[in-house]
């Protein structure tokens, strides 16, 4: 964070602030020369040494919201600090604030029901995670595995040698300090904050442990095997990871589905994917290759025209389950037969330009009878 700031330049540090060195010209010759009224504070404005500072931010704000400021290298940082005490990938998939969580217990729920029919209600999370678990084949040898994992005995070790870190930092005290020492101190009190952090996340991970109850153990097991394998379909709602972290395509099936041309010819369209991807840019896209009137070409991973559509800025199950239903429904219901709308046409217009054709579609009205 101090990195660009030149290290012969001083600070002051007073009551847990830190004052700036302030610039001298008119307008703040003038700033200084003002009186504040009776009762005002003057602690804005301090002189040390003959220089003139300013009042700028609290110290600990810096601490408590480094990760924040300046994400890369705090997470450089804690990467350093607990490089000796490394978190299984699989356990970090099913934190509670990961992206895998969040497409399981809340975008999941809204796709998949386990009644059918009217009287379908959404799942609470330990019903959703029951209902997996009932439908995932988990094999025997990784529910032993998922047993380890909750061995407490590893967790205590961690967190004994965790405590054998911990470290004191002395305060600052008031009066002038260099960029340099001030960086320093500030990168071991952070060591000191992350550890610290650890230990209270370790230690609240050992009490939910002691009361974890035989269900939750299941529950537990069926997080762990679909955090481990990185994908999963129920009912044409799914998911697969990208890459080794933690985003994912999410996609939703279509089912098969019938568009009318202009002259009302029937044609019935394949089931496919509609999926979005957890990351920017958020936009519905067809997963495998396939042709429709809103995808300009007949490949995979074609994002889906959709008119006046502006993608969210930011990851919430609420955006996701937003654009799989605008993607599915603009395939199934976008398409305007008497303006042709879209890159292509369901039937060859007058001035006919060649294109994606969708004859090998069209059902006649023995086969629309069946279907």
């Amino acid at each position: 964070m101090l990195q660009l700031v030149q290290s012969d330049l001083e600070l002051v540090v007073k009551s847990g602030f830190l004052y700036l060195p302030l610039l001298y010209d008119p307008d703040i010759a003038r700033e200084i020369q003002y009186k504040p009224p009776p009762g005002g504070s003057t602690e804005r404005l301090i002189e040390v040494a003959g220089k003139h500072f300013i009042k700028s931010v609290s110290i600990q704000s810096i601490l408590t919201n480094m990760e924040e400021i300046d994400n890369d290298y705090y997470g450089q940082l804690q990467r350093e600090c607990l490089r000796k005490f490394p978190m299984s990938p699989t356990l970090e998939g099913i934190s509670t604030d990961s992206k895998l969580m969040t497409l399981l217990l809340k975008v999941m729920p809204y796709f998949v029901r386990k009644n059918k029919g009217f009287a379908r209600k959404r799942l609470h999370d330990e019903e959703l995670l029951d209902f997996l678990g009932d439908r995932i084949d988990i094999p025997q040898s990784f529910r032993e595995q998922a047993d380890k994992y909750l061995d407490s005995k590893p967790l205590l070790q961690r967190l004994n040698d965790l405590e054998r870190l911990e470290q004191k930092v002395e305060a600052l005290h008031d009066g002038l300090i260099s960029v340099e020492i001030l960086g320093r101190w500030l990168h071991k009190s952070l060591e000191v904050q992350i550890v610290d952090k650890e230990i209270a996340r370790l230690k609240k991970r050992l009490r939910d442990r002691e009361l974890l109850t035989e269900a939750q153990r299941n529950h537990f097991c069926t997080l762990m095997y679909i955090a481990e394998k990185g994908a999963l379909e129920i009912d044409g709602f799914g998911f697969y990871r990208l890459g080794s972290g933690d985003d994912y395509l999410v996609y939703k099936r279509t089912g098969e589905y019938i568009l009318k041309d202009y002259y009302a010819r029937s044609y019935l369209f394949p089931d496919c994917r509609v999926g979005v991807p957890t990351m920017r840019p958020f936009k519905p896209m067809v997963l495998e290759p396939y042709k429709h009137p809103f995808l300009q070409g007949y490949t995979s991973r074609q994002e889906i025209c959709m008119k006046e559509f502006k993608p969210p800025d930011e990851f919430t199950a609420d955006n996701i389950i937003r654009l799989l239903e605008e993607g599915i429904n603009a395939l199934l219901y976008g398409y305007d037969a008497r303006r042709r709308n879209g890159y292509h046409s369901l039937d060859p217009t007058r001035h006919y330009i060649k294109t994606i054709e969708f004859e090998d579609y069209r059902i006649n009205s023995d086969e629309l009878h069946e279907v």
